[in-house]
């Protein structure tokens, strides 16, 4: 076994079809099927259930692709170890965002890395907080940037910047008018949401002393991005508080929307977390620098209404 077979191994699991992870890993199917199945052959084990639908992991099968991504994380920090002797911004690092903050706050720092530091390869992948606390536990990202949740013990984190939740209400509503909102002037009835799971929600009902009975009868966003409410917006479907980076990107020259500050000043914090046993901490904690002193990030934090 080599750390190839583990490769062809994580591919089949992470894409679950035999044909998509052959062009992920650039081989023939034919080819990747058969390597699988001299695996499988060498260690007496079934690991992946061929169906006419696709491909099923069996428990076992699980145990060892969690093992495979072990190894492989491994020898991938082994690469970056010796690399990080000329630049710690090196290799390559997986990072996890979710979708509030990826669109808003990769454009302030990724360009520049790059540019800095030739030798990163960064990977972004954007899910939920929990999708990418699961993603953290089992090897597939090196590191995630999330909002406000506070980390499990087996977790360190860095700290990369606070923001404040401003209202985003549409022209002519009651609350345009105001200079200043409080959580008795919210109606949960006007109050539009991302679907569970996020947590831009949670925050959001935290703020305005709200659950989710009080929202139940709102329109089903269950698959819907923070775009789509902000839309929403734009046509009087209601308002919603978004984080002060999201802001920027309304570029609003109609006057169909407004900002409007909450009270008292609710913020958010945005961290990078990782696993304790993470062997190249400094090259995290130099992302980390770089992330929380761009120019734009800052300038953007800072813009009043």
């Amino acid at each position: 076994m080599n750390l190839k077979d583990l490769k062809y191994l994580v591919a089949v699991a992470d894409h679950q079809h035999f044909g998509k992870a052959a062009d992920a890993v650039f081989i023939s199917q034919p080819t990747l099927s058969g390597q699988i199945k001299k695996l499988e052959e060498r260690l007496q084990v079934t690991i992946f259930e061929r169906t006419t639908r696709g491909v099923n992991i069996t428990p076992i099968g699980a145990k060892i692709i969690a093992e495979a991504r072990q190894i492989m994380a491994h020898a991938q920090n082994i690469e970056n170890l010796a690399a990080a002797q000329s630049d710690i911004l090196c290799g390559e690092v997986k990072l996890g965002i979710i979708p509030t903050i990826a669109p808003y706050l990769v454009p302030h720092f990724l360009a520049q890395a790059l540019a800095d530091h030739p030798k990163l390869a960064l990977s972004l992948h954007e899910d939920k907080t929990e999708a990418l606390y699961e993603m953290l536990a089992n090897f597939t990202i090196d590191a995630a940037i999330i909002a406000t949740e506070i980390p499990p013990e087996n977790i360190e984190e860095i700290e990369l910047y606070r923001e404040e939740f401003l209202l985003l209400c549409p022209q002519g509503h009651p609350l345009s008018r105001k200079s200043s909102i409080e959580a008795h002037d919210i109606n949960p009835e006007d109050l539009l949401l991302l679907p569970d799971g996020h947590c831009l929600r949670d925050q959001t009902l935290e703020l305005c002393k709200l659950n989710n009975d009080a929202v139940s009868g709102q329109a089903d966003l269950r698959d819907a991005g923070l775009q789509t409410v902000i839309e929403l917006v734009r046509a009087g479907r209601g308002y919603t508080f978004l984080p002060k980076l999201a802001t920027g990107a309304l570029n609003d020259q109609t006057g169909s929307t407004f900002l409007r500050h909450f009270s008292p000043k609710p913020q958010r914090v945005v961290r990078i977390i990782f696993r304790k046993s993470f062997p190249r901490k400094s090259c995290l904690a130099a992302l980390a620098k770089l992330i929380s002193s761009a120019p734009s990030l800052n300038n953007d934090l800072a813009l009043g209404l």
